[in-house]
């Protein structure tokens, strides 16, 4: 019920802003072509074709924003702005890229940029103090009643969909509860206990049951809903398998069957590690070709000048499903104490002192590249660590096997977070391993943009933790 009136809201919305710009864009035009001594627009399809760019252009954006959060711009004109702009700007780059890649000159240009201002205008004032009213009154019987039955502690979770239901032409009626009417927050009434369901919903023609949290005994769901479906009442449940489980989850459906997953995983999907790893070669080929090459040469000079020894530190992590590889670092410690199972510590006297350099600017980590290129690694991803290490960590958090679910990456959020360096308490892993599943879980192109470049800063203005 909630899904489909808020489907039908949104679809109004757009339905709605079409027709406010169709009317904007043809009334502004014959303005401008009739009302305007000396002004004359000429080509009346060619005008067409921006029209098409500008409502196409907002409503794409508008679908592809996956927020739809068209409820919050009845609470003000700078929420109304910030619902609105996005997606103007949207419409506005595409129109003129479109006059751009058409380098036409037939249309006027006063009418272009001026026209998209109004239409930003227009529905930011119209979002403010019309749009919302307009479609709950014209698409919904208002009044309807809605009963909550549950536990109390359960509301505020819910209570945006409360304030959400109101645009649906819902009114709370009240509560069903075991608990004291005290105990339920101020403008929702206690009509009962769970037992009052039969009388309640006679005495107040009680449309729509919505159920807060499971009863203790959860056989009594199914005698609700048989009661509410005897009095011609519709039933809507919250889903506390998430509170239940003590994690976010992810529903869909496959086959006709409804699955739930522990977690959501953009990069299970191929076409998203084919996105990945093309982002990835771009990255990493100009550094390989253009970068490494000269800072192979310093490092190497100022290796055999301070230390002499093998250019590079080579050592076993875990990757991708924890399987092994050989990571490539330039060596920074001198070449008979580099004991690869101990972790670098502040002033170690193992680091030559150009190596403090190299590692304080993050210079010894670029022959990673390599591994990037050789697909063992990604340029974005959580940090490899050494197999004895991880056998040591995982018994710090029982999810630490996740982070293993991609690739590890030359950076990551927790690196640009603050988390690098040396793990030194339990704490320190777990914040780790916490930005590693959310980084897992969220990911996206964008995403990884914004690791590169805060890591990049952070090259630039190396944190205390860079030792």
């Amino acid at each position: 019920m909630f899904q489909h009136r808020e489907l039908g809201l949104i679809q109004a919305y757009q339905i709605g802003v079409t027709l406010v710009m169709t009317v904007l864009f043809w009334g502004y035009y014959l303005v401008l072509d009739n009302l305007i001594p000396g002004y004359s627009l000429t080509g009346f399809s060619n005008y067409f074709q921006y029209y098409l760019a500008i409502t196409l252009g907002f409503q794409l954006s508008f679908l592809s924003s996956r927020q739809y959060d068209i409820f919050s711009v009845t609470s003000g004109i700078m929420e109304s702005h910030r619902f609105i702009w996005p997606h103007m700007v949207f419409a506005g780059a595409i129109t003129v890229l479109f006059a751009f890649l058409k380098h036409d000159g037939g249309i006027s240009r006063l009418f272009l940029f001026t026209c998209i201002p109004l239409a930003y205008v227009a529905l930011v004032v119209i979002n403010r103090y019309f749009a919302l009213d307009f479609l709950r009154k014209f698409l919904h019987r208002p009044d309807q009643k809605l009963l909550l039955i549950g536990q109390p502690e359960e509301l505020p979770k819910i209570e945006s969909l409360l304030s959400k239901a109101k645009l649906f032409g819902l009114e709370t009626a009240g509560m069903l509860t075991e608990a004291d009417a005290g105990d339920l927050p101020w403008g929702i009434k206690k009509l009962g206990g769970p037992e009052d369901l039969g009388p309640v919903l006679d005495a107040f023609d009680i449309g729509n049951l919505f159920i807060v949290g499971s009863p203790r005994d959860r056989r009594w769901l199914s005698g609700w809903m048989r009661l509410a479906e005897a009095h011609g009442c519709r039933v809507s449940l919250v889903n506390d398998l998430d509170v239940f489980l003590q994690r976010q989850l992810s529903f869909f459906r496959c086959d006709g069957i409804d699955l739930i997953e522990i977690r959501d995983e953009p990069l299970q999907n191929a076409i998203n590690r084919m996105a990945k790893r093309f982002f990835d070669v771009c990255v990493c080929l100009p550094v390989v070709v253009f970068l490494l090459p000269p800072l192979i040469v310093l490092v190497w000079i100022l290796q055999q000048l301070q230390a002499p020894g093998p250019l590079f530190f080579k050592q076993k992590r875990s990757g991708l499903s924890n399987q092994p590889f050989t990571i490539f670092k330039f060596r920074t410690m001198y070449a008979d104490r580099c004991d690869s199972s101990l972790q670098a510590t502040v002033g170690d006297s193992r680091i030559f002192p150009a190596g403090r350099w190299l590692r304080k600017f993050s210079l010894d980590e670029f022959p990673q590249f390599l591994n990037v290129l050789d697909g063992q690694m990604s340029v974005v991803g959580p940090r490899p660590h050494m197999p004895e290490h991880d056998e040591l960590f995982k018994e710090s958090m029982s999810s630490y096997r996740i982070r293993a679910f991609v690739k590890p990456g030359l950076s990551g959020l927790a690196q640009i977070r603050g988390f690098r360096g040396e793990a030194m308490t339990k704490d320190d892993i777990i914040k780790r391993v916490e930005c590693d599943i959310e980084y897992i879980e969220t990911w996206s192109l964008p995403l990884d943009v914004r690791v590169i470049w805060r890591t990049l800063l952070e090259m630039l203005r190396p944190p205390k933790s860079a030792y």
